[in-house]
């Protein structure tokens, strides 16, 4: 009881706050500026979303860290402190502080930002991410049957699917693609692959601009060999296996929605003699079972 009752009075003290402070100014400041360098995506993920931030091989605590410690310290100042009216203004800061902690702590582990593009008169039920990529074996029907996340695949990597007799052997794989000629091919090399290799290049400043690429030997197959997939590029391996036809894609990481959005009709407004936007602005339509109705979505509203 006597070990509990000074670590319960270590930290409802103020000193555990003014040691962390500072370290996360300084968090926040190194990270602002390195988003000049390495853009905003990457920046966030080094110095804002991880847990741990390497200072080359020296693991350092990470923001979530940070913050989690001044919540434990503000939890035991407020349950220690005395609930009189009298402290009343500093308990009300106390929660409200810990409240938005607490919003920052499910927002980052529960929420997924996405997008839906389509042309006026399209339907989609899903949602793309902005940065996970994923690489799928679709069947006829365009429905996945196997999903790879991009970002844990790795040179050497042997892959299988489950129910088919086809094995996947991961050849080149990058997250930000330089495409070269590939100087020797064979017979086993086929459609993109004939003609060019994939090597990684620096990433861009914007995680958007990034081209992620994937080369790969299958096996099992009726046509089996080596196959290149390239994000947002329309030529896509397909192979047989025991008469059915597949295909693989590499595109952004999807999530269904329990409803379909229709463009109805998509405007932009542009300054006067310049070609930059005002303003955008779609209609759109939803479907949820038998009910439907429509709404605008207008820039900064």
């Amino acid at each position: 009881m006597l070990f509990w009752r000074r670590i319960s009075a270590v930290l409802s003290q103020p000193i555990l706050l003014n040691y962390v402070m500072p370290i996360l100014m300084v968090y926040l400041i190194v990270g602002t500026v390195a988003q000049k360098y390495i853009g905003l995506y990457e920046a966030t993920r080094l110095f804002f979303s991880s847990p741990i931030l390497w200072l080359g091989s020296i693991p350092l605590p990470g923001l979530p860290i940070l913050l989690f410690l001044i919540f434990i310290n503000l939890a035991f100042k407020l349950f220690k402190g005395a609930w009189t009216l009298h402290n009343a203004g500093t308990t009300v800061i106390h929660i409200g502080v810990m409240l938005l902690l607490l919003g920052g702590l499910f927002t980052a582990l529960l929420s997924h930002e996405g997008y839906i593009d389509f042309a006026p008169g399209e339907q989609k039920s899903f949602v793309s991410d902005y940065h996970i990529r994923e690489l799928v074996l679709l069947d006829e029907q365009g429905k996945a049957v196997q999903v790879f996340d991009h970002l844990s695949l790795a040179e050497g990597d042997q892959l299988s699917i489950p129910g088919l007799p086809l094995t996947l052997t991961i050849l080149e794989t990058c997250q930000h693609c330089e495409i070269s000629k590939r100087d020797s091919t064979s017979k086993t090399h086929h459609g993109m692959a004939q003609h060019m290799m994939l090597s990684n290049a620096p990433l861009q400043k914007e995680d958007e601009e990034n081209m992620a690429g994937v080369t790969f030997a299958v096996e099992g197959g009726d046509q089996d060999g080596v196959y290149l997939v390239l994000e947002n590029v329309l030529q896509i391996p397909r192979i047989t296996s025991d008469d059915q036809s597949y295909q693989f894609v590499l595109r952004r990481q999807r999530r269904d929605l329990p409803f379909t959005v229709e463009l109805i009709e998509f405007k932009r407004d542009m300054h006067p003699g310049t070609s930059l936007a005002k303003s955008y602005q779609s209609r759109v339509r939803i479907l949820d079972g038998g009910a439907q109705w429509e709404s605008v979505i207008s820039m900064n509203e």
